[in-house]
């Protein structure tokens, strides 16, 4: 095998180095994306930033706030993790909160002031957080808990807002930022899987040119002014090979048995059409792929090229040419254990 025929083909068939680049390129940003949003994730906000909690205010939407609890409820509803509560400032307005456990635990002191039977001072802790609608079913809960009438009764007494103590300004651009990591770092992947599969496929095929003793041909015709060009440049047809760029494979025509369509399909539809060349060596080989601007026509095209060089070839698939083939093999395999014997 000439090592300048082998250079030209992988040239020609394997993935181009800058979709390499670009994958790892791809990946390093992921990596960053990752590390920025976890650190928006975890840094803490200023306090004095926060402005006054009013529930009942429309401009309250996307602040962030504090309330300076004097006391808390009981939960008394749930979701999943999540749990709100009912708290009373220093003024005894009332307000619906949502907080972690581990917070509520820490406000004990403010529980037992609400259940107390005897009044005394307590002095206020301040709470931080971003208010959020009250939902309808979370109304109709605290309706249900307090014997108010309706949920429109609850919004009267608590505003449209409660304090989302689990929730702060960080979050949002934190989890678009994280977000954008994972879609980067799946991207990324796809490539390196797209690059992977497409060089191990022109590995494949030059290491069985190389054993036919054709690598050298098939870099040859490679530019062949012979040639039919399918598509732009996706499959190219030589006299005696056809190359197939985006699928990173060449197969020696003499090599094919039979060249056949196959289609694959996601609940019942196409997502994808490929023609495919069985050859002598029980391989199959995509020599092309539905994509846009290249469809049915091509593969048509295709088959009608190479049964015009090479009419042995069967076309098409039935059961009766996957017999054929079956039996083919086996002649194939017959004929190379005799050759290894002699």
């Amino acid at each position: 095998m000439g090592t300048d025929s082998a250079k030209k083909l992988k040239s020609y068939l394997g993935a181009a180095s800058w979709l390499r680049l670009l994958s790892l390129l791809l990946l390093a940003a992921s990596v960053i994306a990752l590390i920025v949003g976890i650190s928006l994730a975890s840094k803490d906000v200023d306090p004095s930033t926060a402005i006054e909690f009013y529930p009942a205010e429309k401009a309250m939407k996307g602040k962030y706030v504090y309330l300076d609890l004097t006391g808390i409820t009981d939960p008394v509803a749930s979701r999943d993790q999540e749990t709100w509560y009912v708290a009373v400032d220093r003024e005894l307005y009332g307000y619906i909160v949502k907080m972690e456990d581990w917070r509520f635990t820490s406000l004990k002191a403010h529980n037992d002031w609400w259940y107390a039977e005897e009044e005394y001072d307590i002095d206020p802790t301040r709470i931080y957080g971003m208010p959020n609608k009250i939902p309808d079913e979370l109304a109709d809960v605290v309706a249900d808990v307090f014997d108010y009438d309706s949920k429109e009764q609850v919004r009267d007494v608590f505003g449209d807002f409660y304090l989302d103590c689990t929730d702060s300004p960080n979050d949002i651009p934190s989890g678009i930022t994280i977000f954008l990591a994972l879609v980067l770092f799946t991207v990324a992947l796809v490539l390196f899987a797209l690059n992977a599969t497409r060089n191990g496929t022109a590995r494949r095929c030059l290491k069985r040119l190389d054993k036919l003793g054709l690598t050298d041909a098939a870099a040859e015709q490679l530019d062949s002014p012979l040639n039919e060009i399918i598509g732009n440049d996706v499959t190219r047809i030589s006299p005696d090979f056809v190359y197939c760029r985006r699928q990173g494979s060449v197969v020696a025509l003499s090599d094919i048995l039979w060249l056949y369509g196959h289609v694959q399909r996601y609940n019942g539809v196409i997502v994808s059409q490929t023609l495919r060349a069985a050859t002598k060596a029980n391989k199959e080989i995509s020599v092309c792929q539905t994509e846009k601007g290249l469809g049915t026509e091509a593969f048509s095209r295709i088959m009608e090229v190479i049964s015009t060089r090479f009419p042995s070839i069967m076309l098409g698939y039935s059961l009766e040419n996957l017999n054929a083939y079956g039996n083919m093999i086996k002649e194939e395999k017959a004929k190379a254990k005799e050759e290894k014997e002699n």
